[in-house]
């Protein structure tokens, strides 16, 4: 509710019943006080300075509240001008009142005047109230209205008044023995203003406006003006107890509704109170769901991005690892022509050749375009190996040491993604002592109770993880490293494989000592015991051994792959035929070739992949074996899945013996 609607403000019931019984207890005070009124008392003229004073600054207080409303209706605007009027008018009768301010004399107009200004006073107070009784019926519109002209009504009038007073002496006080008493004109005018004081409170009564708590006040503000000019009047003259209860009246009922606004202010006060509590409740709501929105917003930019490196790195992954292919099967011919003398430029080239594998394979799982290969592995085997790629990745100023106990139980888990996240580790390991240092793998069970967990853990000698970037390091493109010497895929990695294995990365960081990262993997019931479980390098699946003289047909689109790899089995004692596409390759088995094995690349064009061959190969003869090789390819899993060993590129001898052997 604002200011504005105090005068449409509807009465409660106890306000009502106060108000009224107020003003049935002042007119019989007043009753009571009737056999006393005209006992004289001291002559205090001051007293009518500090009564005028007080009145003042209650009215011109109550009208500065009224007319400070941002919207006003017309009889808002006419009680307004009512306090202004009586305000005004008070200030005026200190003015005039003689020995108020001057000793035995007024400030203005003549000895007279103050009495018939005091019936202009109340007469026009009960005025203006009756006219805003009459102006009072409930609006029809909110929009508020001109309410200035009765303010200026209210000026004009005072102005007159107190014009008036200068030029006007007409006899309101007789003297008697002594005494100041009324002249006719005096009684009469009084019982005039109380006359309409009564008429004002009947009409509101009559329009039923005592149902609003102003008018209800305004009332019992009527019924004492009323009540307080019959008393005083009826005493005769001045200085009289009937005289100086009026002034007390006076008072205390220009303050009536002062405290009806002040109370009308409280409630606003508190309603503002509770808005602001609810705004800022809300605010903070907002706020939290702005938050939310920028962190979905962010996510699903990050989304966006790991989405489109998916895709650069989908299309990149096979056209690279096939250039990595290419490097690493001249590089196993270029070792055996020329011998020992290439092997530092060769341990060189391999090492970076592994680099961009490791980067290759982190797009391609990141972006999810690598499906998750969960199996049985072997984690000593596991391990040896990793540590041994890893090393290729240190220089001659730091240290790889590898702390396996004799026995650890199998775990499921993708082999190649954990050979990734290892080898990530150790990389940041490495980065973390630009001076050197050691750095130790190290993986041991730790035995609870109720979660038995097998732990691998990366610890280095460096500089350590500054606190406020540790809830950072493990979001994807996050990095500290200068441009050029890290993605910021590396721990995202080794988050996103440690959370698909079920289980936990835990970080433990000092500054200036190093740092160990942890994986911690949860054992299923009964694995404490460890088993051999089948050694998983890569995600190969190991076939039937060959002998040398076995006849290999070779299937892949790109020239120089094929070349380097038909030369890779040829100097293994393999017998190759290499085909172009897998219809070329369809069609020397269609012409009666039946090789040992098979050897394809997945991705080709033509409308055929490599799957589809060496299912169409297994229905005709289901004696040939077959490997699947590939940079990149979503249906590599689902060769896996039907027992087609699969490996990577880029792939060395070894490796291809191993998945052939």
């Amino acid at each position: 509710m604002s200011l504005g609607e105090v005068v449409e403000e509807s009465a409660s019931r106890a306000q009502q019943r106060l108000a009224f019984g107020l003003s049935a207890v002042l007119l019989a005070a007043a009753a009571a006080l009737t056999p006393y009124a005209s006992t004289p008392l001291p002559e205090l003229s001051h007293i009518s300075g500090m009564y005028g004073a007080a009145v003042a600054m209650i009215n011109l207080a109550t009208f500065w509240l009224l007319v400070s409303a941002p919207a006003q209706t017309r009889a808002h605007s006419a009680i307004a001008a009512a306090y202004l009027f009586a305000g005004l008018m008070a200030v005026l009768h200190v003015l005039t009142f003689p020995g108020a301010v001057l000793q035995s004399q007024p400030v203005l107009g003549s000895p007279h005047a103050v009495s018939w200004l005091f019936i202009v006073w109340r007469a026009g107070f009960a005025l203006f109230v009756g006219w805003a009784a009459w102006r009072g019926e409930v609006a029809t519109s909110r929009s508020p209205v001109d309410g200035s002209w009765p303010v200026v009504l209210a000026v004009l009038a005072t102005v007159l008044a107190a014009v008036a007073s200068q030029y006007t002496d007409a006899a309101a006080i007789t003297l008697a023995g002594g005494r100041q008493l009324f002249s006719t004109f005096s009684i009469y005018g009084s019982y005039a203003a109380g006359a309409i004081a009564v008429l004002a409170v009947a009409l509101i009564w009559r329009r039923g406006l005592y149902r609003r708590s102003i008018f209800v006040w305004l009332v019992f503000v009527m019924t004492a003006e009323a009540a307080g000019v019959w008393l005083s009047t009826f005493s005769g003259g001045r200085y009289t107890i009937a005289w100086y209860g009026a002034r007390i009246e006076g008072v205390l009922v220009s303050a009536v509704m002062l405290l009806v606004l002040a109370q009308h202010f409280r409630r606003l006060q508190h309603r503002l109170a509770n808005s602001v509590d609810a705004l800022r409740y809300r605010t903070e709501r907002l706020q939290a769901e702005i938050l939310r929105r920028e962190r979905l917003e962010a996510q699903l930019a990050q989304a966006e991005k790991l989405k489109a490196v998916g895709q650069l790195g989908a299309s990149l992954a096979h056209d690279l690892n096939n250039i990595l292919q290419v490097i690493t099967g001249r590089l196993s011919i270029l070792q055996r022509r020329v011998g020992a003398a290439a092997d530092a430029d060769v341990e060189v080239i391999r090492r970076n050749v592994r680099k961009a594998e490791v980067l290759t394979r982190q797009l391609t799982s990141l972006s999810g375009r690598r499906h998750f290969l969960a199996q049985s592995v072997d984690m000593i085997a596991a391990l040896q190996g990793t540590a041994e790629a890893a090393r290729l990745l240190l220089d001659a100023h730091h240290k790889l040491l590898l702390e396996v106990p004799d026995e650890l139980p199998p775990l499921t888990l993708d082999a190649l993604e954990f050979e990734v996240a290892v080898t990530n580790l150790v990389t940041n390991a490495r980065d973390a002592m630009p001076d050197g240092g050691m750095v130790t793998i190290r993986a041991f069970l730790r035995a609870r109770a109720a979660s038995p967990t097998l732990v691998v853990e990366v610890s280095d000698t460096g500089v350590g993880i500054r606190p406020e970037i540790r809830e950072h390091i493990f979001e994807p493109f996050f990095s500290t490293k200068e441009p050029g010497k890290g993605t910021g895929l590396g721990l995202a990695q080794v988050a996103a494989f440690t959370g698909k294995s079920h289980g936990r990365v835990e970080l433990r960081s000092v500054m200036g000592e190093g740092t160990t990262v942890a994986l911690a993997f949860s054992l299923a019931p009964g694995a404490m015991s460890p088993t051999a479980g089948p050694s998983s390098t890569g995600g190969v699946v190991h076939t039937a051994t060959l002998a040398a003289g076995d006849v290999v047909l070779l299937v892949d689109d790109n020239d120089d792959v094929r070349e380097a790899s038909a030369q890779l089995l040829e100097a293994g004692g393999f017998v190759v035929m290499a085909a172009r596409s897998a219809r070329e390759a369809l069609a020397f088995i269609n012409d009666g070739f039946t090789p040992h094995v098979v050897i394809s690349d997945i991705v080709m064009p033509g409308g055929m992949h490599g799957v589809e061959l060496v299912r169409q190969i297994r229905q005709r003869h289901p004696q040939v074996k077959s490997v699947l090789v590939t940079g990149h390819s979503d249906v590599a899993e689902g060769a896996r899945r039907e027992g087609v060993a699969v490996i990577p590129k880029p792939y060395d001898m070894q490796t291809l013996l191993r998945a052939l052997g």
